[in-house]
């Protein structure tokens, strides 16, 4: 029943609930059965009840129609200003979050937020089309939060010198470290902060790191101090101390090559488990507070200590992490819950479809109401009051 239908037959309704109830007036004033009366204006009230609650689920649904439609376009209308996409390429990443809200446990809206994150880390137009699709899915196989993922994703992606098209690598690693350590994306993401632009510039790889951090919080060090520790020994090694650097010559530990290139932080690793894994847990100690500092030398204890088998498991699982945040995204999705948030997108879809059919509309609406009324705020005080004058006249013939 369209919304015109519903009018005209809540009027007509409405009349015969009038004729009813002076019908019940005339029985309970005369003497014929005043139950007959009575029974007419119940069934006639019921009528107009029941149109009337149609009336109120058609309204519910267009408010409900225009302020998803509204909330998208404002988001969007975010990305656009902060990526700078305009005609062709902003059409496109309006598509892809429409797509991604279709198809996937997200909403259109929840899209837009992940691509704000991204343009803000300077990802033009191509770049969040590529990179997105995988943060999604890493979103989900992490239970995190999309923006909050993809804040993590585009930082360290940048501290680290990967591209955008490798954000499914870069997905693929934090997933399979999350599920392989007892860690999770949000600390691998809050140890970023501090340890990847200096890993970085030193040319370690994120799946090194990753390692690094899994060791650590294995033995409860995570997040924060995490990526402080490990940012303090990088800086420790690369520029010892002199006390520090007698240590590191007596032990043979050296983070180059003997070429004079530099030693990648899995090599690095590896050779401090073999130099100073084997010594007694005092010298140990003593070595380990000499190279890295107090504060750093748990962290780096943590990964010198841990078993052979954890570190080879967490290594092996790292270097094969291709395709797990997919993976794991369709196993998360793979029940009630997964398909109830895929219904909701594809139902915010059918609303926002619903809504560009009367945005044009709405909008003009709008603009001309404006219009209006900055008019009659450009009248003189005279032109004013003829104007309320008038309006309360025409108000009053209704």
């Amino acid at each position: 029943m369209s919304s015109s239908d519903i009018l005209v037959t809540l009027k007509a309704d409405m009349s015969d609930l009038q004729n009813s109830f002076k019908e019940l007036n005339n029985n309970l004033t005369g003497s014929t059965n005043k139950t007959t009366g009575l029974g007419k204006v119940l069934g006639a009230f019921g009528k107009v009840a029941g149109i009337t609650m149609i009336a109120k689920q058609v309204f519910d649904l267009g408010v409900d129609v225009v302020n998803t439609g509204k909330e998208f376009e404002e988001s969007m209308s975010k990305v656009q200003a902060i990526s700078g996409a305009t005609g062709a390429e902003f059409s496109k990443l309006e598509s892809l979050a429409r797509d991604l809200g279709a198809t996937t446990s997200f909403s259109a809206y929840e899209a837009s937020e992940g691509m704000q994150y991204l343009a803000m880390a300077g990802w033009d137009t191509n770049q969040i089309m590529s990179g997105l699709p995988a943060i999604l899915d890493l979103s989900v196989a992490s239970g995190e939060d999309l923006a909050r993922v993809s804040d993590i994703c585009s930082d360290a992606m940048t501290a680290f010198g990967m591209k955008a098209e490798q954000a499914g690598e870069f997905a693929d690693v934090l997933a399979v470290t999350s599920s392989s350590a007892n860690t999770n994306v949000g600390m691998l993401g809050e140890s970023f902060k501090y340890v990847a632009p200096v890993a970085g510039a030193l040319g370690y790889s994120v799946q090194d790191v990753s390692v690094a951090l899994g060791l650590m919080a294995n033995a409860g060090i995570k997040g924060s101090q995490a990526g402080t520790s490990l940012r303090t020994a990088m800086n420790s090694l690369v520029s010892p101390t002199k006390q520090a650097k007698a240590v590191m010559d007596k032990y043979g530990i050296s983070i180059t090559n003997q070429d004079g290139s530099m030693k990648s932080l899995s090599e690095v690793m590896g050779m401090l488990r073999n130099k100073i894994g084997k010594l007694d847990s005092a010298t140990q100690a003593q070595v380990a507070s000499t190279i890295f500092g107090t504060e750093a030398m748990s962290g780096m204890l943590s990964i010198i200590n841990s078993s052979q088998g954890d570190y080879d498991k967490l290594s092996k699982a790292v270097a094969n992490a291709d395709g797990s945040a997919k993976q794991m995204a369709e196993t998360m999705n793979n029940n009630l819950q997964g398909s109830l948030k895929s219904m909701n997108s594809a139902w915010e879809e059918m609303k926002l479809k619903m809504y560009d059919a009367v945005q044009p509309a709405l909008k003009a609406t709008v603009d001309g109401i404006t219009s209006c009324m900055q008019a009659l705020n450009g009248l003189n005080a005279t032109g004013l009051e003829f104007s309320t004058g008038f309006l309360a006249l025409v108000s009053s013939t209704r």
